[in-house]
């Protein structure tokens, strides 16, 4: 099923299995006679079918990228990069049209996860946190990027911004 069916269809799923929910209680229950009921609430709406594709979106919200590295971090990535990965890669498989059309949508975190797990290609995950994190701020630099105060770190906003860098339509 194409992903836009079922999204859909999971939707539709979600109304209505909320629409039975509230079907299922026809009112008030009724006390034993001399207990107070509460009131009930009001009754929430069954959301349409747009808002739970709104509330259920994996986008990521819009965060700025500008600052999350530093230039003496995204110099060290450079480094590593020259060094470790320039050994497999040239930087410009890391920017561009292609690049951006398979990594713009995607956030920091996925790209560095990806990294992290999967290179050296000899030594997956070999490197330390510190070294991955700068050859993503290299990375980010090359892409037009600029670059802040503080270091990119595991605990940064990696998960809130994405790849795609200023004025880079991600469509």
């Amino acid at each position: 099923m194409p992903r836009s069916h079922a999204r859909g269809a999971n939707a539709l799923c979600l109304a209505f299995t909320l629409s039975l929910a509230g079907c299922a209680s026809s009112g008030p229950a009724e006390a034993p006679t001399g207990t107070v009921t509460p009131q009930d609430p009001p009754a929430t709406p069954v959301p349409t079918e747009a808002a739970v594709q709104e509330n259920t979106s994996v986008e990521p919200p819009e965060a700025s990228i500008e600052g999350i590295f530093s230039g003496v971090q995204a110099d060290r990535g450079r480094t590593t990069f020259d060094e470790v990965c320039s050994e497999c890669h040239t930087t410009s498989e890391f920017r561009g049209r292609t690049f951006q059309s398979n990594w713009g949508r995607r956030t920091v975190y996925s790209f560095f996860r990806t990294v992290r797990s999967t290179m050296p290609d000899d030594n997956p995950g070999g490197l330390s946190e510190q070294v991955y994190l700068d050859v993503v701020a290299y990375i980010l630099s090359i892409n037009g990027h600029d670059a802040g105060s503080s270091e990119l770190a595991a605990d940064s906003p990696m998960r809130e911004v994405r790849l795609a860098p200023p004025g880079v339509d991600r469509q």
